[in-house]
């Protein structure tokens, strides 16, 4: 009589045939998606060449660390003003009006100018000349809007 079987051999595929099996898929999808995959490679090549694969793979590798030091770093008040800065920055860009900032920005590198053309004179500006200035409607407009911005701003100080 047959001895009774006690084992269960496995008739899976070796390692080579799925090492060629794999390679096999590789080759389906690189015919598949070539594009892409050459758009990888060429990322790569470029990366190389501009000596920049190095230090993506060492950013890579030391991913914990960075994101360690990055962490620690953004939780810094220096940091945390920044980004508080630049959020109320942003909110006040949103809410102005282009038209409104490029005539702010045009009429302030005229107005520059301007002055830089006046800081070269030599002539002397004394009381009377003061006086005379605060009657010009421009100097007194501008004035106006100063002393208004100045008051509003020592008004929200308190």
């Amino acid at each position: 009589m047959a001895e009774p079987i006690s084992k269960i051999r496995e008739t899976g595929p070796t390692l080579e045939e799925q090492q060629a099996e794999h390679l096999q898929e590789l080759k389906d999808a690189f015919a598949k998606e070539d594009s892409g995959f050459k758009e990888m490679i060429e990322f790569v090549r470029l990366l190389n060449e501009a000596g920049a694969l190095e230090a993506v793979n060492s950013a890579v590798k030391a991913k914990e660390e960075i994101a360690k030091t990055f962490l620690n770093e953004w939780r810094k008040e220096p940091t945390t003003n920044a980004i508080n800065n630049l959020m109320l920055t942003s909110q006040l860009l949103t809410e102005t009006k282009p038209e409104q900032t490029e005539a702010i920005i045009k009429k302030m590198k005229e107005t520059a100018k301007q002055a830089e053309e006046s800081a070269k004179s030599e002539e002397i500006i004394g009381l009377f000349g003061l006086m005379k200035a605060l009657k010009d409607p421009d100097v007194n407009r501008a004035l106006r809007y100063g002393l208004t911005f100045l008051k509003g701003m020592g008004e929200n100080l308190k």
